[in-house]
């Protein structure tokens, strides 16, 4: 399988391509290298592939190696040896871009792409592959190469749709935007959050309301800035405080929020400046890529700041980003200090 081009850009296979192709037909290649954040689907198709393709042989014919620490001699020693029992067997390397890494695997690597073995199913996993490396083209070229990003937009609430479906969790779209705009497009965050509201709804004997769902997720997700961004007001650096102190009880750190706060901000301002230039959300939704559900987080403090406030916030929380990478000063009392430069208010008053 060659990859496409679509606006002169070329498009790299990814798992919709091993879906259809590979996991439904049952004829799996003799190479798979998969790269990117969506570790969650790359274990699911390794688990599929080793189910249909190993059945009842298993336990003696699959191998997973770590690329960081294994021995590349004995990896390759593996993939040529012939599978007990006939069949086929399974060779995993995760952390698979160390691996290549060194001079001597990636050329035994190249060499192995012009002449897999039948019997094995060789496969790669890491989180980055450069695209100029000549083994990357060889293996994009062989149809050898997927590419694994987090869904995003209405992909991504399909799929939470669809996961909770599994759980006999029935999510609305509605309630499904809620934790893809919490949670973000990790979907090993999503599927534990989705695995603890199960676990609550069977406790309770009946499905959870948008609201408790809202309620729920939102203790688990402070991390997201909602509570700090949604208190910031002239004049309340009192309850953002309140909210931020909590937040570092828990174990977060300043390292962990401010960047967080800083993009909340920036958005607000963004949506501000919009809706003041005639857009309406749905627009700036497709213009930002973001998720009109999450606007409503923002309004509290897009009423209060204002244009003018959300610029100074914008300034005030740039500066903590940077104070934080360079200054001798504990983190939390730059982010404190930041806090209130952000909720000051306005000369006069």
């Amino acid at each position: 399988m060659a990859a496409g081009r679509s606006g002169g850009r070329t498009r790299v296979p990814g798992f919709q391509e091993i879906l259809q192709q590979d996991l439904k037909t049952g004829n799996f290649r003799p190479v798979y290298i998969m790269a990117g954040d969506d570790t969650l689907r790359m274990d699911g198709v390794v688990q599929k592939i080793r189910k249909d393709a190993l059945g009842a042989a298993a336990s003696f014919n699959d191998h997973l190696f770590d690329g960081e620490t294994c021995d590349s001699a004995r990896v390759y020693q593996q993939i040529l040896s012939l599978p007990m029992m006939g069949g086929r067997q399974l060779v995993v390397v995760k952390h698979a871009d160390k691996f290549l890494d060194r001079a001597d695997s990636m050329a035994h690597f190249e060499a192995y792409l012009d002449r897999p073995i039948e019997e094995t199913i060789f496969i790669l996993t890491m989180q980055k592959a450069d695209g100029r490396k000549s083994w990357v083209k060889k293996a994009l070229k062989a149809g050898f190469f997927f590419a694994f990003a987090n869904p995003t937009g209405e992909n991504l609430i399909q799929w939470i749709t669809k996961a909770a479906a599994r759980l006999d969790l029935a999510l609305d779209p509605q309630q499904a935007a809620i934790l893809a705009e919490l949670l973000g497009d990790d979907l090993q965050s999503i599927k534990n959050e989705l695995d603890k509201i199960a676990l609550i709804q069977e406790d309770r004997g009946r499905a959870l309301n948008t609201q408790e769902l809202q309620d729920l997720v939102m203790d688990q997700a402070e991390l997201q800035g909602y509570e700090i961004t949604e208190h910031i007001t002239p004049g309340s650096a009192a309850a953002v405080l309140k909210t931020w102190f909590r937040l570092a009880e828990w174990g977060r750190t300043a390292f962990e929020v401010s960047p967080v706060v800083l993009s909340r901000i920036r958005r607000g301002y963004l949506l501000a400046y919009a809706r003041q230039d005639g857009l309406d959300d749905a627009a700036v939704a497709r213009m930002t890529g973001q998720n009109p559900w999450s606007f409503r987080y923002l309004a509290s403090m897009i009423d209060n700041m204002g244009e003018g406030g959300l610029r100074q916030a914008q300034k005030s929380a740039l500066q903590c980003d940077r104070r934080l990478k360079g200054s001798p000063l504990d983190p939390g009392a730059v982010f404190v200090q930041a806090i209130l430069e952000i909720c000051r208010p306005p000369k006069g008053r």
